[in-house]
């Protein structure tokens, strides 16, 4: 199941028990909104580190075996 669609319905199952109960909780939702979006803000840093690591290592392999061929030489 797709995190989007799970995170809506959540969110509608939520305004719906509100209802059901009713009283209104619009800093729920808003708190709930908060945390998707920094959900979604921490997964675009994450990509960009692991990205940033993968580049990190091979310019790193590059330089030993650049090294280890002068040194055989």
């Amino acid at each position: 199941m797709d995190a989007k669609t799970l995170a809506e319905q959540i969110r509608e199952l939520v305004e719906q028990l509100c209802l059901d109960a009713g009283y209104a909780a619009p800093e729920l939702l808003a708190y709930i909104e908060k945390l998707e979006q920094d959900n979604r803000q921490m997964n675009q840093e994450l990509k960009k580190l692991k990205l940033d690591a993968v580049r990190r290592a091979s310019a790193s392999a590059g330089m030993n075996s650049r090294l280890k061929d002068a040194l055989r030489e």
